[in-house]
């Protein structure tokens, strides 16, 4: 089972494939699991602007993070795909981590559709709940299909990042 979410956006594609394709290691200014993210080190698919990114995940699941390869990158066809590995999770969690792949298509000039695809990849001892761990990445995905067209839409990041910022600050306080 293949998790896939789709989310229109009222602005034009090119600005929503700048969001998650040209300024993918960015992804710490609108994504709200993440506070923190910087580049992989290390050759780059062609026109991609990283090999990478390491995205830190808010305190409450710290020392976690993700480690995120792009495995594609099409600028042309708004087209992007990484294999995601988790990083200091608990031994028992099922998932060593996902693939997800997002697509920016164009419905005018003036408003867009995103796509994310994704697929857990479970741990060896996981294998039998791969669709299961598949469907729990569902909601992830869907609340960063949200904070994408927010973002595009007003230039501002969602109200979720913004609260999770405000606490993160103050449990820093």
């Amino acid at each position: 089972m293949t998790s896939k979410n789709t989310i229109r956006v009222k602005a034009p594609a090119a600005d929503a494939w700048k969001l998650i394709g040209e300024d993918f290691v960015a992804v710490d200014r609108w994504m709200a699991a993440i506070p923190r993210a910087e580049a992989i080190d290390g050759p780059a698919l062609p026109g991609a602007p990283a090999k990478g990114r390491i995205s830190y995940l808010f305190k409450k699941f710290a020392p976690m993070y993700q480690e995120e390869i792009l495995t594609a990158y099409d600028a042309a066809a708004m087209t992007i795909s990484v294999d995601v590995t988790l990083h200091h999770g608990p031994k028992a969690m099922p998932m060593k981590g996902y693939t997800s792949t997002v697509i920016v298509r164009a419905f005018n000039d003036a408003s867009c559709e995103v796509t994310w695809i994704g697929d857990a990849t479970p741990k060896w001892f996981a294998k039998p709940m791969k669709r299961m761990l598949t469907k729990g990445l569902d909601a992830g995905f869907i609340r960063s299909l949200e904070e994408i067209q927010h973002f595009v839409e007003t230039g501002q990041p969602h109200p979720r990042k913004v609260e999770k910022m405000q606490l993160e600050a103050a449990a820093a306080a």
